[in-house]
């Protein structure tokens, strides 16, 4: 029988994790449940002051944390963030690509600088972070997490610019995954549906020419999780060497869906695209 986890470590003998976005939603909670496991973690975020209210929950929780507050889109943080945590902790086990942001708007309407930067993000970020911590990945048989979404395999109306950039990140893992199991390294995709996080808040929406703010549309049957819901289930699938994790039974039918019944899905987009514009 495998023994049980510890609900609370306080040896910071647990893995060296490295977590972009982690000031707040999906990222604290990911912080929190690592630290929960004695975790050393390296915190990026823009947002200094929330960075540090999450490191005192890291450190009260029986974790160690390491502020380094910054852009990821900038390679110079991104170099810095692999350098802190091999200074700090010696290797890196898990690299979590959490940071990311939302786009609400129809594909007509969207900014080609908008959606450059979008892909900065969600894309070129997770990519950039990946190569540079190979080496000390590869070291330590660890584990590369990338954030998606069920948007990286279904693209609802109004979240087209969205869904492509976790489209890309699927196509990336797909391919880093086979390239990297040589080595001994893990690529992890989570894909959560509705969270209840302040991610819509920070999403970039356009506008249309009427003059009404656009907004993404859930499908019909999309629950909501909470962002320590889908910390858990993260977590638990690096320690089980998972390769995908679908976080609820919404997230398994659309994915299904997509794969095995793609007009039904057509068809139920196309609906949910009339009802938008009324």
């Amino acid at each position: 029988m495998a023994e049980r986890e510890p609900s609370r470590v306080t040896r910071h003998g647990g893995p060296v994790v490295v977590l972009t976005g982690a000031s707040s939603g999906i990222g604290a909670s990911l912080a929190l449940a690592w630290a929960r496991r004695g975790a050393r973690i390296v915190l990026s975020g823009r947002n200094e002051v929330a960075l540090a209210r999450v490191a005192r929950q890291v450190t009260g929780a029986g974790g160690q944390a390491f502020v380094e507050a910054g852009d990821v889109t900038d390679d110079a943080h991104r170099v810095a963030l692999v350098a802190r945590a091999e200074r700090e902790g010696g290797r890196i086990d898990v690299l979590v690509n959490n940071a990311g942001k939302g786009y609400y708007g129809a594909v007509e309407e969207v900014q080609l600088g908008e959606l450059e930067a979008l892909f900065a993000l969600n894309v070129f970020a997770p990519f950039r972070l990946a190569q540079l911590s190979l080496g000390p990945l590869a070291h330590a048989k660890g584990t590369v997490v990338m954030m998606s979404s069920v948007a990286g395999v279904v693209a609802a109306p109004r979240m087209g610019a969205y869904a492509a950039s976790k489209f890309a990140l699927e196509a990336m893992s797909m391919a880093l995954r086979a390239e990297v199991a040589a080595r001994g390294i893990r690529v992890l995709v989570i894909r959560p549906g509705p969270v209840d996080t302040p991610f819509r808040d920070h999403a970039v929406s356009s506008t249309r020419r009427d003059g009404v703010s656009e907004s993404g549309v859930r499908p019909p049957g999309a629950t909501v999780q909470t962002p320590d819901a889908v910390a858990e289930m993260t977590v638990a699938a690096v320690a089980r060497r998972r390769s995908v994790v679908e976080t609820s039974l919404f997230v398994r039918v659309a994915s299904l869906s997509a794969r095995v019944a793609p007009a039904a899905l057509r068809a139920i987009s196309a609906r949910m695209a009339t009802r938008s514009k009324h």
